[in-house]
């Protein structure tokens, strides 16, 4: 099975891609230690390859990056699953769900943004 773009991974092992018949190339992960030979075999052709690239962690500017994504996209996710509070048969409380939103909304300009976040914690569902 064919294979290119072969770099070590922070685990060991080899991340590369291979030529499917019917996906075409896909990536895949080989490992010393493969349950499948077809990885095994990977591993071995290219372990001591010096055309195999290095894994290069990522930068602090990369992790950050990274963290601020994820959370945004979790605030995101709490929006979404209380959009139904700013209806116009809003429940009772409804004052106390915007101020939750708000302070999701918020999340990207508080301390400890991106990596050490204090969610707000979500208004009683009143109905």
């Amino acid at each position: 099975m064919k294979s290119i773009n072969h770099t070590f991974n922070q685990h060991g092992g080899i991340d590369c891609e291979i030529e499917h018949p019917v996906h075409g190339w896909i990536p895949f992960t080989a490992s010393k230690y493969d349950v499948e030979e077809r990885g095994r075999n990977i591993f071995a052709q290219y372990e001591d390859d010096d055309n195999v690239l290095p894994y290069v962690p990522p930068s602090d500017e990369e992790v950050e990056s990274l963290a601020s994504m994820s959370a945004r996209s979790y605030r995101d996710q709490l929006l979404a699953q209380c959009d139904w509070t700013q209806l116009s048969d809003s429940p009772p409380n409804a004052d106390e769900w915007a101020i939750y939103r708000q302070s999701l909304r918020d999340i990207t300009s508080s301390e400890g943004f991106p990596s050490d976040i204090v969610w707000p914690e979500k208004p009683i569902e009143v109905k």
